[in-house]
């Protein structure tokens, strides 16, 4: 090989291409796919990756840098080569074939057990030949490859794929794969690129961890970070969710309040409120179209890991996890309970690397945070003396976390002669200006005329 090929750059480059054009759509949405022909395949619950081909080596590689040199696919690619093409790169499926059906989490386990020879590669779109893009059309694309490979090998072969018009065909040819043969869905290609994951919704049952109100209903639940238990006891963030059926944002509200714990850890939701934290009994059922592991630049998703002891919240470390593609809550699970078994980590073990969930995690040391402002003011009342204050901390905890909010901007209110004397709002920024600017619009909200600054 004497060309100098920046195997990471294709590998990310090809999947953020990839992923952009992915749509997600349930078996009963199939009658609104587009108009025209349609190359419809069974879908192979395994991971991307991408295969090198030349006249001296083969090799396969996926993004994070990693590399496939030994093993029957990689006798298997050398020899597919035809001898007018110097060079290829494809893209496909790696999995492992099993009685039941292909398990994502079977792939990463035979990559960290060097396991090579049982993995196989379903190639299903041809990305390069001889360092050139090939066309847009997929058609053209499906073709080349099946002439290149026409002669299948066990564990290397072209994604059988079918080309329909009719979409009481791309039904008939979806029962078939999940219903009878017990796939994980179909893939839907179409002439303009767009690409459709067809499949069944994902159930989980998760713990509650947490949850936020909503500003205008305040007694009404906004959104829910919701938890798996690992085997050892703590707790997986699995994500938050605020979408919910019915009336379970008031029902959830008047339960949660009753069992609000203290918590070490902070948590702040997209649009930046700090999540209450509540003791781990109430278990909930939650629908996704999809599960993904990678966030949109092709990064491993890593969420804390939580203890709960003495009913108070500890965070413990950071772990690769999934993300939930669209989840909606369907309805509370009164006949389960938060423990290994019914919210059980397992039930995203499929889409991991097993070993991940099973290990036991080590605390993490974190920084600590620091008062950067802190302004008090009084005033003398009829019914006695008020103060207001605000904080803004710096945690210096974003860096081993994205989720953790590098900003906090507290906010107490206490009256004597108030019904509720004292009351607090928590605000989360990500930069020193963002901060200082919620600062500013609390002060000029509550500091009026009458107020003295405490030096």
């Amino acid at each position: 090989m004497t060309e100098v090929i920046n195997f990471e750059s294709i590998a990310k480059n090809y999947k953020c291409a990839v992923a952009a054009k992915y749509r997600p759509l349930k078996p009963g949405e199939i009658s609104s796919l587009p108009q025209g022909d349609i190359y419809v395949s069974k879908k192979i619950d395994g991971e991307l990756w991408l295969a090198y081909i030349d006249k001296e080596e083969a090799k396969l590689f996926s993004k994070g840098e990693r590399f496939i040199n030994e093993g029957e696919i990689i006798e298997s690619l050398k020899g597919s080569l035809p001898k007018n093409i110097d060079s290829l790169i494809l893209a496909g499926e790696l999995y492992v074939q099993n009685n039941k059906r292909e398990r994502v989490g079977d792939v990463a386990k035979a990559i960290s057990e060097k396991d090579f020879n049982i993995l196989s590669f379903a190639i299903f779109d041809l990305v390069k030949i001889e360092g050139k893009t090939l066309p847009l059309n997929y058609e053209k694309r499906l073709d080349e490859l099946q002439i290149i490979f026409k002669t299948k090998k066990n564990n290397l072969k072209v994604v059988e794929t079918s080309k329909f018009n009719d979409k009481n065909s791309i039904k008939d040819f979806y029962e078939k794969c999940v219903n009878q043969e017990n796939s994980e869905g179909i893939i839907a290609r179409t002439s303009t690129e767009i690409t459709y994951k067809i499949k069944p919704s994902i159930s989980i049952d998760a713990s509650v961890i947490g949850f936020t109100n909503k500003v205008n209903e305040p007694e009404k639940v906004r959104s829910i970070l919701l938890g798996l238990k690992r085997k050892d006891g703590s707790f997986q963030l699995l994500g938050a969710c605020g979408n919910f059926l019915g009336e379970l944002r008031e029902n959830l509200y008047n339960k949660l309040i009753r069992i609000e714990c203290d918590s070490n850890f902070r948590h702040s939701s997209s649009d930046g409120n700090l999540y209450r934290f509540v003791k781990p009994e109430l278990v909930l059922e939650v629908k996704s179209t999809e599960i993904q592991t990678e966030d949109s630049n092709t990064k491993k998703i890593r969420r804390m890991v939580l203890d709960f002891k003495d009913n108070v919240w500890q965070p413990l470390a950071l772990t690769e996890c999934v993300s939930l593609i669209h989840p909606v809550i369907i309805r509370e699970r009164d006949d389960k309970i938060s423990d290994e078994t019914d919210v059980r980590i397992s039930q995203i073990e499929s889409f991991m690397d097993s070993n991940k969930t099973e290990e036991k995690v080590q605390k993490l040391l974190l920084p600590n945070s620091k008062i950067v402002d802190r302004k008090v003011w009084t005033k003398d009342g009829k019914n006695g003396k008020s103060i207001r204050k605000i904080i803004t901390l710096q945690t210096f905890k974003s860096k081993l976390w994205s989720g953790w909010p590098e900003w906090i901007v507290f906010y107490s209110d206490y009256s004597q002669g108030r019904k509720s004397p004292l009351d607090r709002k928590l605000k989360t920024a990500r930069t020193k200006e963002e901060a200082d600017k919620i600062a500013k619009n609390l002060i000029d909200s509550n500091i009026k005329k009458g107020w003295a600054i405490k030096k």
